[in-house]
């Protein structure tokens, strides 16, 4: 008994075996898939468990719905993203630099290859926030969450001296949330992507027009 007890692990109040945390691992990463290719209002549970070569009765074992696992897709793609942005950056002293800590928050390409699937996320998610009021209430805390890293970013450039504390800080760390998500709504619409170079002078120039 006690041999079959230290095979259990407890994940979100429920007792799994650990082995089973693959499953898990397989239904986020088809979801990803699937909510980056049609969106949240037409993923289907069904779509998603075929993709992860499960029965649809085996999502539900570790969601309660639709948005529970888009909220958990959207973080885990997002973790994932930042982490890559992180080791891309990694020739970068990022402690000294906040532009480039706010660059390590943004989802992108480094090649050039067209819009993330973590790009697509969270523009699904402010969608989905916006036109459904269920939605709303499970992925606004991510969404905060992810606002929140960016105030953070700017509140410590502050006192460090690297910019002036005579902006809002709370303002600017939403502007710098809207630009790359707008861009990646036109990117996807069609419109042409901004280069890395142009965006590195433009906020670059941008950094020493706000400092004190």
């Amino acid at each position: 008994m006690a041999e079959s007890s230290k095979r259990i692990v407890v994940v979100g109040g429920r007792s799994r075996r650990p082995w089973a945390l693959q499953s898990k691992d397989r239904i986020l990463e088809a979801a990803i898939a699937e909510i980056g290719a049609v969106g949240f209002e037409r993923a289907k549970i069904s779509e998603i468990a075929k993709r992860a070569d499960m029965a649809p009765g085996s999502v539900y074992t570790w969601f309660d719905n639709k948005e529970d696992l888009f909220r958990a897709a959207l973080e885990a793609a997002l973790k994932e993203q930042i982490l890559s942005n992180k080791v891309a950056l990694a020739d970068v002293d990022t402690k000294q630099d906040w532009i480039f800590q706010l660059a390590a928050l943004v989802p992108r390409n480094h090649e050039d290859k067209g819009p993330t699937t973590t790009q697509m996320l969270l523009i699904e998610s402010y969608y989905a926030a916006w036109r459904d009021k269920k939605a709303r209430k499970k992925l606004l805390p991510d969404i905060n969450s992810h606002i929140e890293m960016h105030v953070n970013i700017i509140k410590t450039a502050q006192e460090q001296g690297h910019i002036s504390k005579e902006i809002d800080a709370d303002a600017l760390g939403l502007i710098f949330l809207a630009l790359p998500t707008g861009l990646s709504v036109l990117s996807l619409a069609g419109a042409p992507r901004v280069n890395d170079a142009s965006w590195l002078e433009l906020l670059t120039r941008f950094a020493r027009a706000i400092k004190p």
